[in-house]
């Protein structure tokens, strides 16, 4: 009974706080316009970052780009205060400008999105926008959603489909209060590799519960979150969506391929530096991936991120992350208030609490220079003890990751012409707690790399745009790890508990286990007749070799896509 009324105590504290910031943005702030967000994985991303490393200035007064989280408000005043006429730019640079102040035209000053034919008077007024409406007090913008994308690689002896129908809202009202959602119904037959992935853990990435239908997977994928602002330096942001932090391809923060999860996020811009908090409930998974009412396995996780400009071009941030699942017998008892506060060091509140909550710790860089390369990595710490690192003994409980890559763009003199470079590592038991119960995992899928620890990875991507409409990508992806088999645990799966761990307590190593080597490689190219509207062919080929036969596989594949306002689905482990 107590721990009942403790769970209804913390819920309805949390609730009280949220209610708190909307009466505060509603009464106190009825200047500072609200806003939308761009999805990750946008053509917005990549086009900001080569703005950002033509410019040598990092974009710091309107966005930081370590957190994929950009206003649409944000990068509307950006693109229209950029200083062309400082910088060399081709004529799909300014192709590429026009398509952010189309796709953000309700902020944009500068936008000429207004189309030449208007549909039945009320239809497609904007290239961004199938229906619109801007007022002074409200402005809403709806379009439809959809994906489908056939492959010929089988699994259970059906091509590989995706088929997505949906619609996506944005808006915002009287200026104080923003809101978005997407929501869609997706039919999916997997590719080889993603069903292989289900038989072995029965969840799907990006997908939380659904239907198994034998020959195919039926589920529903939602996105809706509402925006308001404190402040004129502090907003926050309330719903089920995904965050990504890093400048990576890869990051060891927080990823996006996963499920959305419900959060609340303040963030706070002032100065040079961006402050960022996150606030989330997790779920596990129940077994074979179906409904049950009293399946109740929640965890929290609560994330803070400080991002500082330190110069022009250099650029520093600070994280930490504490997973937590009450109490210590694993009977879930709701949000600790504890870890509300916003700008507490965690790990100081969790000794205070004397808790087993899991702790990570880490920093991240960024250095642009000479206006066509950019300098990126992160490190990060589970655990570690000081001595045993140095000596580097192979201590279980050592558990780190490091990333370093490089971006280059318009290289070799060529316009639109980027290469990216990457190395992670990661050891084994990174992430893992004695209590399985508070991994970092979604829908036990992983909420930092898809390939969870133990591993070596190298990344290398070319992206060219040779005209303006299309966009050539080429990927390659080279993988070294050690995996389990027969009940074991040598570190890779970081969602078991490290008490069941087979290695012993020294002499653990990078890829230990059953060594399992992966190649994946993908050619892209990408079409886009009109905005936001995008065919995909691609060709790809994935193999994984291992000292056991049972890891082993061999595929390879062609791709013909459509998607209309939607981002594009990668299974790129």
């Amino acid at each position: 009974m107590f721990k009942l009324v403790k769970t209804k105590f913390a819920l309805a504290v949390y609730k009280n706080i949220l209610c708190c910031f909307m009466l505060l943005a509603i009464k106190f702030t009825p200047a500072f316009a609200q806003h939308t967000y761009i999805p990750y994985g946008s053509l917005s991303n990549h086009i900001l970052d080569r703005l950002e490393i033509k410019s040598g200035e990092l974009p710091g007064a309107f966005y930081h780009s370590t957190t994929k989280s950009y206003r649409r408000k944000a990068i509307a005043e950006y693109i229209d205060s950029f200083q062309v006429n400082k910088i060399s730019l081709s004529d799909r640079d300014y192709f590429n400008m026009d398509y952010l102040m189309n796709d953000n035209f309700e902020w944009s000053k500068n936008e000429t999105s207004a189309s030449k034919r208007i549909l039945l008077k009320h239809f497609y007024k904007r290239k961004a926008a199938m229906y619109n409406v801007q007022e002074n007090d409200f402005n809403l913008v709806v379009n439809p959603v959809l994906y489908y994308q056939v492959s010929s690689d089988k699994w259970n002896g059906n091509n590989a489909l995706i088929n997505n129908r949906g619609i996506e809202i944005r808006g915002n009202i009287t200026n104080r209060i923003g809101f978005y959602t997407q929501i869609s119904d997706e039919i999916l037959k997997p590719n080889s590799w993603v069903g292989d992935y289900f038989n072995r853990d029965t969840t799907l990435l990006y997908v939380n519960f659904y239907k198994n239908y034998s020959t195919y997977f039926g589920y529903f994928l939602s996105n809706a979150y509402v925006t308001a602002s404190v402040n004129k330096y502090m907003d926050f942001q309330f719903g089920h969506f995904k965050n990504f932090i890093g400048d990576g391809f890869r990051t060891f923060i927080l990823s996006d391929q996963h499920p959305e999860y419900l959060s609340l996020r303040l963030n706070t811009r002032i100065w040079k530096m961006n402050y960022t908090n996150i606030w989330s409930e997790l779920r596990g998974f129940p077994p074979g991936g179906h409904w049950d009412r009293n399946f109740q396995q929640r965890h929290y996780m609560a994330t803070h991120h400080l991002s500082l400009n330190v110069s022009k071009n250099f650029n520093i941030g600070l994280f930490e992350t504490i997973l937590f699942q009450r109490d210590s017998g694993y009977t879930n008892t709701g949000f600790d208030l504890n870890y509300l506060n916003p700008i507490i060091f965690y790990k100081s509140v969790e000794n205070g609490l004397n808790s087993t909550d899991k702790a990570i710790i880490g920093i991240n860089y960024k250095y642009n220079f000479l206006k066509h390369f950019s300098l990126y990595g992160q490190i990060v710490f589970s655990e570690f003890i000081l001595k045993n690192l140095i000596e580097a003994n192979g201590w279980w409980g050592n558990k780190w990751a490091t990333q370093i890559g490089l971006k280059y763009i318009d290289a070799f003199g060529l316009n639109n012409f980027d290469l990216q470079g990457e190395l992670n590592i990661c050891r084994p038991f990174m992430y893992t707690s004695f209590n399985a119960q508070q991994t970092n995992s979604n829908f036990k899928q992983f909420m930092a790399h898809p390939l969870g620890a133990n591993f070596y990875e190298t990344v290398g991507i070319i992206r060219y745009q040779p005209s303006k409409r299309i966009t050539l990508t080429c990927k390659l992806i080279l993988a070294k790890y050690g995996n389990d088999t027969n009940g074991s645990n040598w570190g890779k799966d970081i969602r078991l508990s490290y008490y069941s761990k087979t290695s012993a307590d020294y002499g653990n190593f990078i890829g230990q286990g059953v060594v399992t080597n992966l190649v994946f490689g993908e050619l892209l190219a990408t079409y886009m007749p009109k905005h936001n509207l995008f065919f995909d062919f691609r060709f790809g080929y994935r193999k994984t070799n291992s000292v056991l036969p049972v890891f082993n596989s061999n595929s390879s594949y062609f791709t013909l896509g459509i998607r209309l306002n939607i981002t594009q689905r990668f299974y790129d482990f």
